[in-house]
């Protein structure tokens, strides 16, 4: 059972390992991206099995509209990460002499919260997540209430960006 003292212990063990520094690498990030895509394929059957005792979807429709378009949206993330993440230059115009030509860094902003819904909650957790991840940012993931199959031990939640 979830308590307020164990959810701001888990903010803040991502707070902490977000202030660490390591989502800045952004191999890191793609190495991540990599394990929630081989983690959803490694899950597949339970996921399709969860969106059918909560959405009473079938296997090929749970796989078409949440699993197989998490895999696309974590592919297309590991795939252009890299120009991505890059800084880009931009003419400043004479307004900002003598700084006529600006460099804009990425950078993440920290710890996300992803609240799920109960009609696609693999696509709009996980697809998030790997968004996050791509940015360089942490998550803590809170699942709908009415996904009762998706919901797991409090053991198997605490995985947070995948720390090595």
């Amino acid at each position: 059972m979830w308590t307020q003292e164990s959810i701001h212990e888990v903010v803040e063990k991502q707070r902490a390992f977000f202030q660490s520094g390591k989502t800045l690498d952004i191999n890191w990030r793609i190495d991540q991206l990599i394990r929630l895509k081989i983690a959803v394929q490694a899950n597949e059957k339970d996921l399709e099995a969860a969106l059918h005792d909560d959405l009473g979807r079938s296997d090929a429709e749970g796989y078409l509209c949440d699993i197989g378009a998490v895999i696309l949206e974590i592919n297309e993330a590991i795939h252009g990460l890299k120009k991505w993440a890059k800084p880009e230059t931009h003419v400043s115009g004479l307004l900002c002499f003598p700084s006529v030509i600006t460099k804009v860094y990425k950078m993440p902003y920290g710890v996300s919260l992803i609240i799920s819904p109960f009609n696609f909650p693999i696509l709009l957790s996980f697809g998030v997540l790997s968004a996050s991840i791509a940015g360089g940012n942490t998550a803590v993931i809170k699942a709908s209430s009415k996904s009762r199959a998706l919901h797991r031990s409090d053991e198997e939640y605490h995985c947070g960006c995948f720390p090595a």
